[in-house]
């Protein structure tokens, strides 16, 4: 006999099992998906054991009769495919026809059915591979699928599971992720016969985010809506100081099907590039629609990735238009999460201690040291090019009555004066370094140098994107000692550095000669800025027409050039500061993304002093 056989029909479900089948995960997926195609409006998961030991899916959808349930085992039988054309427009969640097979030969599976109209359902039942008669079973209207003991037969792949509680805890993720997808359709799910997780069926998309992941990001949440190019997006966009290290809760669904897609990763990036640190992922819940033709959910086996026909203008239509409402978003750090992270602190170091804090009826030690204010005259930020101060602007009173709407929400009185508001103080500059200004509903405290570096950044970057960059140049050229190789490199690129508002040339073979800044900069740094280019371009390779190579040379300029702690400014300058800041897209951080200022409500202040 030759050595290559055809493989039995049973471990070729094993096999394909070890592609669909994960985990207990996997089966819930599959299952619970199965159930929407159905037209299911309530689905109940119920879990023992992680789901390990038993997963069972029942759904109110339009059941299968005994001729479905007999091919319900066989591999490759769907109702949702018939032809090969059928695969360029899937509208369904499901469509392979593999999933069922592969828990039949990996489990022990029953399926019980019945459809509306009928007096009584149909089972059908696998194991191992093994697929019995179909016959009569009593049973509500829909299907009802257990899958018990999974993996019981491939004992290799049931010892690289999990704990009970971390398969639940995925078990419970894709049920939740599948609920955000899907409206109008309620979930229970039950572990260890105690409810875990529910949304009834007339819960919104924004009322199920609150449900599972809680009030405190719900409340934080700014919508998006936009539609072009026949592609419908909606969703949630979370402030930046709502970020993680990982992408769990930057979730997509298109067309009701949820996804794990490195091009939607990188919409997210890119809308909230420069308003969060590189290394952190953004919060976020969103929709699309589009016509199934034109992205093909066939290219993964657990169909967790897509591939969109037209990617490119797509991609730039969503990140437009999510970026739109990250600049929405409250960007300030809540003085609130200071105060916490303050009491947690000394609760530390009080039990390590061996005290105890006081209570809020006793008398606390203030701090050690009195707290700088400054108040002392400048001229730098408030005159206009001519050397002449700004025209007045009227004040706008500062001390608006208190709120009592509920924490989130946004008074009446309050939305007016933002609205109004001609930043007029006053103002008190603590330690030459951080402003603080009265709001209508508390406080805030802003970093000068972080507001005026994201001022002057953007001032720069719309210069060179309008073609109008300002150079100043220097009466006597500064110079600059570098390397050959570095001499050589900004040789090769003066044109584009001209582009940006710096003039250099070489002046020597180890000695650059700096001719010009841009306008722009405040307290040009001439030799600073050369040694930020060049690190710039060795590390990157790139030059420095690229986009990206711009933008960090402008971060850098602008770091360099901007009031630095220490700097002492007076009320005209903090306004100043403030009305040109708030003319910008966004003034919530600055360029390295971190944030200008913090917020304290008067709610803030109360829980501080113990007055709730």
């Amino acid at each position: 006999m030759g050595r290559i056989q055809v493989l039995p029909e049973v471990v070729r479900n094993q096999i394909a099992a070890g592609e669909v089948i994960e985990r207990p995960a996997s089966v819930v997926k599959e299952l619970v998906e199965n159930s929407i195609d159905a037209g299911a409006t309530r689905i109940r998961i119920d879990l023992e054991e992680g789901g390990v030991g038993l997963v069972r899916v029942t759904d109110d959808g339009c059941g299968m009769d005994p001729a479905d349930l007999a091919l319900a085992f066989e591999g490759h039988a769907t109702s949702k495919l018939s032809e090969s054309s059928d695969l360029e427009h899937i509208a369904s969640l499901g469509f392979r026809g593999e999933a069922l097979a592969s828990m039949g030969s990996i489990a022990r599976c029953r399926i019980l059915s019945r459809q509306p109209g009928e007096e009584g359902g149909f089972q059908v039942r696998a194991e191992g591979g093994q697929v019995t008669e179909v016959e009569p079973a009593p049973g509500p209207i829909g299907t009802t699928i257990e899958i018990r003991d999974l993996f019981y037969n491939t004992p290799a792949r049931r010892q690289f599971l999990k704990t009970t509680s971390t398969e639940h805890s995925r078990c419970l993720d894709v049920i939740q992720r599948i609920a955000l997808a899907h409206d109008n359709i309620g979930f229970v799910t039950t572990h260890g016969q105690k409810r875990s997780f529910d949304v009834e069926p007339h819960m919104d998309f924004h009322g199920r985010i609150r449900r599972t992941f809680g009030s405190e990001l719900a409340e934080a949440l700014v919508p998006v809506r936009a539609e072009a190019m026949g592609i419908e997006l909606e969703g949630f966009v979370a402030p930046p100081r709502f970020s993680r290290r990982d992408t769990a809760r930057q979730m997509w669904f298109l067309n009701g099907r949820m996804l794990r897609d490195k091009l939607l990763i990188r919409v997210l990036k890119d809308a909230y590039h420069g308003f969060l640190d590189p290394g952190r992922q953004p919060v976020a819940f969103l929709r699309l629609r589009m016509d199934p033709a034109r992205v093909d959910v066939n290219v993964h086996p657990a169909k967790a990735e897509v591939r969109f026909r037209d990617s490119r203008p797509m991609f730039g239509f969503l990140v437009k238009a999510l970026r739109a409402a990250v600049v929405e978003t409250d960007m300030a750090t809540p003085g609130e999460s200071l105060l916490q992270t303050k009491w947690r602190r000394e609760q530390r170091e009080a039990e390590a201690a061996g005290t105890y804090l006081p209570l809020p009826s006793q008398a606390s030690q203030g701090a050690a040291g009195p707290v700088i204010v400054r108040d002392v005259p400048g001229r730098f930020l408030h005159e206009d090019a001519t050397g002449q101060p700004d025209t007045p602007v009227q004040a706008w009173p500062s001390h608006a009555p208190a709120s009592s709407a509920p924490k989130g929400a946004v008074p009446d009185h309050a939305q007016d004066w933002a609205e109004q508001d001609r930043f007029a103080g006053p103002f008190l500059q603590v330690a030459r370094t951080y402003l603080l200004r009265s709001l209508p509903d508390g406080f805030e405290i802003i970093d000068q140098h972080a507001l005026h570096e994201r001022l002057t950044y953007e001032e720069m970057r719309r210069d060179v994107r309008d073609n109008a960059v300002v150079i100043q140049r220097l009466l006597i050229p500064e110079m600059v000692e570098a390397t050959r190789a570095d001499v050589k490199r900004l040789a090769e690129c003066t044109d584009e550095l001209e582009r940006i508002g710096i003039l250099v040339e070489p002046f020597g073979e180890t000695t650059l000669a700096v001719h010009g800044l841009p306008s722009r900069l405040r307290n040009p740094d001439a030799e600073g800025v050369v040694r930020d280019l060049i690190e710039i371009l060795c590390r990157d390779g790139k030059l420095p027409g690229a986009d990206d190579v711009i933008e960090e040379v402008l971060h850098s300029a602008a770091c360099r050039s901007s009031i630095m702690a220490g700097d002492e400014l007076s009320d005209s300058d903090i306004q100043t500061l403030l009305q040109r800041s708030a003319e910008l897209e966004s003034d919530q951080t600055c360029p390295h993304s971190r944030p200008t200022r913090v917020r304290f409500s008067l709610a803030d202040l109360e829980k501080a002093f113990h007055r709730r």
